[in-house]
């Protein structure tokens, strides 16, 4: 990038709402112009709805920072000195398919907060987020910016465009820690990747929920997304036999930006009584409607942050929805586990129109703090080398935001193809965050591949 090419005023907490009212998975433009957009400034103690800016707001990393130091660092609140820590997180916010503006927010979050602490080792975190707008070629100049710049690593980011970074990063020695869902090839396989979400199991984990629930004739309602949907049928196919579904699923394909469900919501109805999910929060919204026109009574499963309380807001007496089950990658946000997090957002008056229980903004928070583990591990100068060697012989106990994760262990199932998917536990719980079955965690690692749980 050429630097800072635009500027714009930032909008407060009101007029964002204005124009943010669906939440991560709903579409929206809001104007913008320049390239892929890195943004570095501090969340205030007083308004944080300036960081709802970050889906528009564009400042260079290293020099176009408000506020920034003649070096290019940047002044952090709370008592860490000395260099800062820098680290970048990408996602898609101002573009036509679904938005995760909630990751921002939640980094930035982190860094006011672990900079109250002390910052991590004494040193100041400064976290960066680029908006790389769904666009690939956005996508590689985030992360070439960001190592430009200094970044230590990747942290918490969520791109469908992530095979193109991560050769970038690869090259760089550069560490992609704290995703929540894997999607491309090379985010399984890379040695630069460290994911702590459960892809790609926590969409067919509905499936094995739904088997253990009595359901016969299951539907499974999926994004249609290149590369990926065929091969995570296989999965879910395996989990369905491992439980004894004796039937074939029947799987449905929804284009990634549909507006009109009433098509696939007929076949998923036509003869069924359970419907697997594996759509996002808009999609889910937006088959709502028709599914209650169709009077379905199927009972509803979906991954955590898209089968919510939002996606299914107005339909809550529906018995689909009364009787749904949610499939978890994190310990519900209601959880004592995440006491920390929504302190930050409710000391830092975080924007209520952003879903916070979603993977996205979970996985940020988790993906810091274990950063901030790992980093206050290495002995010496902490660098992108470094970290990624310290990173991958740590064994990340988050205090059960998600299971204990081994990162030294790979997984040699399907000859390596998810090498990187460390976690593949699932936890079950309603709408409203309360744990199915007494909660915990469920390896299902074995049904995966066909077996016998």
């Amino acid at each position: 990038m050429d630097g800072c090419r635009f500027t714009h005023s930032i909008p407060t907490r009101r007029e964002m709402s204005d124009v943010t009212q669906a939440s991560r998975f709903c579409p929206h433009h809001i104007s913008a112009q320049g390239g892929a957009q890195l943004i570095n400034f501090r969340i205030s103690t007083q308004k944080l709805g300036v960081v709802a800016a970050v889906a528009v707001a564009a400042l260079m990393l290293s020099a176009c920072s408000s506020g920034s130091a003649a070096d290019g660092s940047a002044s952090v609140a709370g008592a860490a000195a000395g260099t800062p820590i820098k680290t970048v997180t990408v996602a898609a916010a101002d573009w036509n398919g679904p938005t995760y503006e909630n990751i921002f927010v939640a980094a930035k979050a982190y860094e006011k907060w672990i900079n109250d602490q002390g910052g991590i080792a004494g040193h100041p975190l400064e976290v960066t987020v680029c908006d790389d707008k769904g666009d690939p070629t956005l996508t590689a100049a985030c992360a070439r910016d960001a190592i430009a710049a200094g970044a230590i690593a990747d942290v918490g980011s969520f791109s469908y465009n992530a095979y193109v970074n991560v050769p970038i990063y690869s090259a760089a020695s550069m560490a992609i820690l704290g995703a929540c869902c894997n999607l491309a090839a090379a985010e399984y396989t890379s040695p630069n990747t460290f994911q702590m979400g459960n892809n790609p199991v926590l969409n067919p984990a509905g499936v094995a929920r739904a088997v253990q629930d009595g359901c016969e004739d299951i539907a499974v309602l999926e994004l249609d997304i290149p590369g990926v949907t065929d091969d995570t049928n296989i999965i879910f196919s395996n989990i369905a036999k491992a439980y004894g579904y004796e039937k074939e699923l029947k799987f449905i394909r929804v284009p990634l930006t549909a507006t009109d469900y009433s098509s696939v919501v007929a076949q998923a109805t036509d003869g069924t009584d359970c419907i697997s999910m594996f759509l996002g929060e808009n999609n889910i919204s937006g088959m709502m409607a028709p599914f209650a026109q169709s009077g379905g009574t199927q009972t509803l499963y979906g991954a955590q942050g898209n089968l919510n309380a939002v996606s299914t807001k107005g339909y809550e007496e529906l018995a689909g929805v009364k009787n749904s089950v949610v499939t978890g990658a994190y310990m519900p946000l209601n959880d004592a586990v995440w006491d920390d997090f929504r302190g930050a957002l409710k000391a830092n008056d975080a924007p209520d129109t952003f879903d916070y229980s979603s993977l996205g903004a979970l996985s940020a928070w988790s993906g810091y703090s274990a950063f901030t583990q790992i980093a206050e591990s290495i002995t010496g100068d902490i660098t992108p080398e470094s970290f990624l060697a310290a990173a991958s012989t740590t064994v990340v106990d988050n205090g059960g935001m998600t299971p204990v994760i081994d990162f030294s262990k790979t997984w040699d199932a399907f000859d390596g193809q998810y090498a990187r998917a460390f976690s593949r536990q699932v936890t079950y719980m309603k709408l409203d965050g309360t744990p199915v079955d007494g909660g915990g965690w469920i390896d299902l690692s074995a049904p995966m591949q066909g077996l016998a749980p």
